[in-house]
């Protein structure tokens, strides 16, 4: 909280002087300015007018002027990421800028203009920047960002080395930060495991203590069942002994009077047979279809002629209903 609060400090550095405000919420709090005659001053004048603002400033923001800093568009370069662009522009540093023998710290980028893409490029010498960052270190403060004025905030001028050191930086912090949430996920897990075996076991033991209750439901609804299976079979019974004694009743009013009915025969569907004896087989059929005694009635077999006391009789089977025998 006290970064957040405390002024940050703000250089542009010039070919020959570096001017410094102490900056809060975008409003200056301090002002200063001072000279150098070389690279080899850049340190110590830094380190001065860090010292000299009424409150200490914690962080720094460079802007570097033109000079010392070049700055270039690029057309013509290859479409590659902005990872090889870097690359590209800093092994070919010698062709896009000016070098007075000695290192250069590089940096490129893509901008969208009204034709296209084109590539803005800043360069600096790298012992002016390694001074920035020394003077920065022996102020104890934090270098933010050192960039080119007049171009892409996006171009960053660190010294390799500190490019390289905060690389690794930020790999370590992706690193602890994927291993954070994948201990997160994991403990998620864990504990959502947890949850489902405690809520599965106490629904197991609801429903063991459920399950008797419901055993004797299915018993008493089990035995409803049978006694609805007997009721319904018993009316049945009743229903079809009706329609039997009434189709025997029928079939005696229906037949001569000198027939005989020596058997009789009902089923549940309606058919049946009726046996006996009479003076002449066709007259009982004929009756019983005259009547309608009974349904489709039929004679099934030969009929017997047999002699007794001294009278002709004829034995005689009669089926009725749908069914044969």
């Amino acid at each position: 909280m006290r970064l957040a609060r405390s002024p940050v400090l703000h250089l542009t550095v010039g070919e020959r002087t570096v001017r410094a405000e102490a900056v809060r919420r975008r409003a200056p709090v301090w002002v200063g300015e001072a000279a150098y005659e070389s690279v080899a001053d850049l340190s110590e004048v830094i380190a001065r007018l860090a010292s000299a603002p009424g409150e200490r400033c914690r962080r720094l923001q460079v802007t570097l002027e033109r000079p010392p800093a070049q700055t270039r568009t690029l057309t013509d370069l290859p479409p590659v990421r902005q990872r090889e662009l870097r690359s590209l522009v800093a092994n070919q540093a010698g062709r896009f800028f000016r070098r007075n023998g000695a290192a250069l710290v590089t940096d490129a980028t893509w901008i969208v203009n009204g034709g296209g893409r084109i590539t803005q490029a800043a360069a600096v010498e790298e012992p002016l920047v390694l001074a920035v960052m020394s003077g920065a270190n022996q102020a104890g403060l934090v270098v933010e960002s050192i960039t080119a004025a007049g171009v892409s905030a996006a171009l960053q001028l660190l010294p390799n080395t500190e490019r390289v050191t905060r690389g690794r930086m930020r790999r370590r912090m992706v690193m602890r930060m994927t291993l954070a949430a994948s201990a997160v996920w994991v403990l998620a897990g864990v504990l959502f495991g947890a949850q489902l075996v405690m809520e599965r076991r106490s629904i197991d033991a609801e429903l063991a203590a459920a399950d008797a209750p419901l055993a004797a439901l299915r018993d008493v609804r089990q035995e409803m069942r049978t006694v609805e299976s007997m009721i319904v079979g018993l009316n049945e019974a009743r229903r079809a002994r009706g329609e039997a004694l009434a189709a025997l009743a029928r079939v005696s009013a229906a037949v001569p009077d000198s027939t005989v009915v020596t058997s009789y025969t009902w089923r549940g569907d309606g058919s049946g047979l009726v046996a006996g004896a009479g003076r002449r087989a066709a007259d009982v059929l004929a009756a019983i279809e005259r009547t309608h005694a009974v349904a489709n009635p039929r004679i099934s077999g030969a009929v017997v002629r047999e002699t007794l006391a001294g009278h002709e009789w004829e034995r005689f089977t009669i089926l009725f209903g749908a069914a044969t025998p």
